[in-house]
């Protein structure tokens, strides 16, 4: 895995920087699971731009038996395409560790999966996204089009390309932990069945921010996620 790390500051030394309205924040997201007891998990998620221009993407959630943390390394073309470096995954549940990294080479339109140091390749499609880039895109695809009804993305995951769909239902006002928030809200679908998998809220009056997703399909008793907390661009992200 350490060999694929080192290309990757040689590609970005090639990587053309553009300025679009991409704004840092950060943001706190608070849920829990239900394991026959309750466990409460807290969620921290960041972008920022690195000196280079390029963006980062980080999510890290830890409670007293598991941590996860997945990152991922963007561009943007001047005709405002996403484009991914890496993506990488690590996971420590009950003492036992994995790791995945993600490296896409636009060069030969391909990605190098790399899961506990057995890389394998894949061709990947112009607009591919990774596991994070794709929610960050969706947002500012909304921002852009706020009248279009349904966003779909490709993304590299697991040795195959899965096909990521969200569906605009309308638009709600939501109680939040920061007050009233108007928010546009989604549903997610299957990449497979098309059934409604989860409900999304985004802050329309804060960049289409991650405000709340509420599982339709069930999933290991999982419950929603709500932020409680965020700043965008240096300000405290607030209801009205």
């Amino acid at each position: 895995m350490l060999k694929w790390i080192l290309l990757i500051p040689l590609w970005l030394l090639a990587v053309p920087s553009y300025a679009l309205p991409l704004k840092p924040f950060s943001a706190t997201y608070k849920t829990s699971y239900d394991l026959g007891f309750s466990i409460d998990i807290e969620a921290e998620r960041t972008l920022k731009q690195s000196r280079n221009g390029q963006w980062i993407l980080d999510f890290r959630a830890k409670n007293w038996f598991a941590r996860i943390q997945q990152t991922s390394t963007f561009f943007i073309t001047s005709t405002s395409e996403f484009k991914p470096l890496l993506y990488r995954r690590y996971q420590k549940v009950f003492g036992k560790s994995k790791e995945q990294n993600v490296i896409f080479h636009w060069d030969r339109q391909q990605v190098t999966n790399d899961i506990d140091n057995k890389p394998w390749k894949m061709d990947i499609p112009l607009d591919a996204q990774d596991l994070l880039s794709y929610q960050l895109k969706l947002r500012y695809d909304l921002m852009q089009h706020p009248k279009q009804k349904q966003f779909q993305y490709p993304v590299a995951d697991g040795g195959r390309i899965k096909n990521f769909t969200f569906r605009v239902v309308g638009e709600e006002v939501i109680e939040t932990p920061m007050g009233r928030l108007n928010t546009f809200k989604l549903e997610s679908l299957r990449h497979s069945e098309m059934d409604v998998e989860h409900l999304v809220w985004l802050a329309k009056d804060w960049d289409n921010l991650l405000v709340r997703i509420s599982p339709v399909l069930r999933k290991d008793k999982e419950e929603p996620v709500f932020l409680v907390k965020a700043t965008l661009a240096g300000k405290k992200v607030e209801g009205f």
